[in-house]
This record gives C-alpha cells, sequence and structure tokens, in this order.
C-alpha cells in the first residue's frame, strides 16, 4: 500500500516513476523543489533520499547521481535560493546607491525585506515560506553545517546590508549596524513564519505578502533603528535623514563563493554629506 508521500509523487509524474522524456533541468528542479519541502517540514535530521525522492517522483538512484549525499542536497537547495535572492537585493542595493536622492534606512530595509514572491514569479508559496523556514534553522545552529551555510550563502549579502546601515544612519557605529541588520532579520523570518502562532496569541490571520505586513514590518525595523542609536549616542534620527556618507568596501572576513562574488559588489556611495 502506497505511503501519502507516494502518492503525491504519482499524482505529480503519472506513476511515481522518473519520465523518460522529462528534461534533465526540469528533473533537477523537481529533486530540489522536493527537498526544500522535505528539509522544511521534516528537518534535516527527519529527511532523507528516499523520501525527497519519492516526493519528486523520481528514482532515488537519480537523486543518488546528481547528490552523493544528503549534506550536498541540503546545501544545493541553500545555494540555488540565495544566489537569486542575492543578485536580485545587491542590483537593488547597486540602484539605490548609484541615484541622486537620499537614501534612508526605510529604502535600505524595504530592499532586505523584499518578498520572495517578487524574486520568484508564480512559485509555490509554500516552498518559498519553507525555504525561509531553513535559513531560520540554520541561522540560529550552532553545528559545523548550519555555519558553513551562513558564511558561504548569507554572511556576504548581510555585510553589504550592515555596510548600506552605517552609511545610512547618522551615528550609528558599525557594531551598532551589526545587531541592527540581526534584530531586523529575526523580526523578519517571525513576520513569515507559518506556524500559525500570532493567530494563537490573538493577532488577525493577514496575508504575509500583503503590502501593510511589509509595510509594517519596514516602519517597526526602521523605528528601532533609530532608537537604537538615539539611546546609545543621544543622536535623534528622523524618518529622513541627512545624505549617507561614503561607504567602506565589504572587509572580506567571509568565506569567497559564488553567492559571495556576487553579493561583494561594492556599494556605491551616495552624494556627500556632513
Amino acid at each position: 500500500m502506497k505511503t501519502e508521500r507516494e502518492k503525491k509523487a504519482s499524482a505529480r509524474t503519472g506513476n511515481g516513476a522518473q519520465e523518460p522524456d522529462q528534461a534533465p533541468g526540469t528533473r533537477l528542479s523537481a529533486i530540489l523543489n522536493a527537498a526544500e519541502r522535505v528539509f522544511g517540514e521534516h528537518g534535516y535530521a527527519g529527511a532523507s533520499m528516499r523520501n525527497i525522492a519519492e516526493e519528486a517522483g523520481v528514482a532515488q538512484a537519480l537523486v543518488h547521481y546528481h547528490y552523493a549525499t544528503k549534506d550536498k542536497l541540503y546545501e544545493a537547495v541553500f545555494e540555488r535560493r540565495s544566489s537569486a535572492i542575492n543578485q536580485h537585493r545587491g542590483k537593488l542595493l547597486d540602484a539605490l546607491f548609484a541615484s541622486e536622492r537620499t537614501a534612508t534606512v526605510e529604502d535600505v530595509l524595504t530592499i532586505a525585506f523584499t518578498p520572495l514572491s517578487e524574486i520568484f514569479h508564480g512559485e509555490d508559496a509554500v516552498n518559498l515560506a519553507l525555504y525561509v523556514q531553513l535559513v531560520a534553522s540554520v541561522s540560529l545552529g550552532s553545528d559545523e553545517r548550519s555555519r558553513r551555510i551562513r558564511e558561504t550563502y548569507y554572511d556576504p549579502i548581510a555585510e553589504r546590508f550592515i555596510d548600506a546601515l552605517h552609511t545610512v544612519v547618522p551615528g550609528i557605529a558599525r557594531e551598532q549596524a551589526v545587531w541592527a541588520y540581526l534584530f531586523s532579520v529575526g523580526a523578519r523570518q517571525q513576520a513569515h513564519a507559518l506556524n500559525g502562532r500570532a493567530m494563537r496569541l490573538g493577532a488577525r490571520d493577514r496575508a504575509r505578502k500583503s503590502t501593510a505586513h511589509y509595510s509594517d514590518l519596514v516602519r517597526f525595523a526602521a523605528a528601532g533603528i533609530r532608537e537604537l542609536v538615539r539611546n546609545e549616542t543621544g543622536t535623534n534620527v528622523s524618518s529622513k535623514e541627512p545624505e549617507g556618507r561614503v561607504a567602506k568596501p565589504s572587509s572580506g572576513r567571509t568565506k569567497k563563493s559564488q553567492a559571495s562574488t556576487i553579493a561583494n559588489t561594492p556599494t556605491r556611495s551616495v552624494r556627500g554629506r556632513e
């Protein structure tokens, strides 16, 4: 008798087996999508290559052909999404600092909080939410695997955003900018959580992709960053900051990788201030 996962896989391919005329790129996408779902739902420890093959509707041997180990497949899930996300956000940061207008903390946070649905048009919303859940897991993980994934795929773009905050917020020290970024990312992860906790605690069921939801998140994080600086320095940072100082290039403390190559494009300066 087929398991529920096998039934779902069969429904996608007609009989649960690999289609002979399926393009290699399509098979790879199916494997990565399935891995994203299985890892997202069950975590690294609870997932197996067999489960992922069943979810993808392909032979397990094919999964092993492309990804020799579960560890390599797990990392591939992060590599696929992060490379596109970092490239998209990096281009937006470049455009922001190349423009003639004054850049604000809201501008930087709006880029950092860009909905994934705007980057991956037409893709399954549940898959994207599960990916966010996976990122939250490695963000907090103290194991070697999580550390490697963070340093390779997420620290380079994090440094760009930290440099951007250091540029647009008057009086902020770089150490404060680091915490401002991490606090903001933590809020973003809670805002995208699939666990229904907000509703259980009494919040209304607001669509996570709604414009109002993202606007509230940006306002919340921006106000917190300004208060962080005011409390530390006594500087009153208004919602319309003076033009940013020249951003310093990333210090290059993280590993070089495909993701870091995309993410570490030097930030252009905003037209002079101070």
